[in-house]
């Protein structure tokens, strides 16, 4: 199963690295957080984001690599946070054609986190067709359906949650 790992990462399995099989609504306790994972509905393969309560009482919620699913609502609405993929801005689903493979644009994420309630959206899972002018792209298409904070991060920067 894990033949494509290097051998420094694969001597670590079952030491430092542990898989655990987890089920929709699950809640384990990792370090200080109660997380909740949720069944993303993927189209594909099973999925799981997560639910959790941050240290400072906010509601952050991660849908991994799949648009939201209405049957995840009760789970994502009012959050203080969600993490939500957009692959492409709405002027380049033809490019890019992100519902084929279970993908939102900048646009539809956006109308998402409003409809949803949320107040601060983050998007990522970006194309990076265009990194220097990416950030500001987004975020301009994202004010244009949300209301709430838009974070468009880069590779490596901090988001203060």
């Amino acid at each position: 199963m894990f033949e494509v790992l290097p051998q420094k990462f694969t001597k670590l399995i079952d030491n430092r690295i542990i898989f655990n099989i987890v089920e929709d609504k699950e809640e384990i306790k990792i370090l200080n957080y109660n997380i909740k994972f949720l069944d993303v509905q993927a189209k594909k393969d099973r999925q799981f984001g997560f639910k959790t309560i941050l240290e400072n009482g906010k509601k952050l919620v991660f849908l991994g690599d799949e648009t939201f699913d209405e049957k995840l609502r009760d789970e994502v609405e009012n959050a203080d946070w969600l993490l939500h993929e957009a692959m492409c801005m709405d002027s380049e689903a033809d490019i890019f054609k992100p519902y084929e493979k279970m993908h939102s644009t900048v646009k539809t994420a956006s109308e998402i986190g409003a409809s949803l309630n949320v107040k601060n959206l983050v998007l990522y899972h970006a194309s990076d067709n265009d990194l220097e002018n990416r950030k500001r792209l987004y975020t301009e298409e994202a004010k244009q359906y949300f209301n709430g904070n838009i974070y468009v991060p880069d590779d490596l920067d901090v988001i203060e949650l």
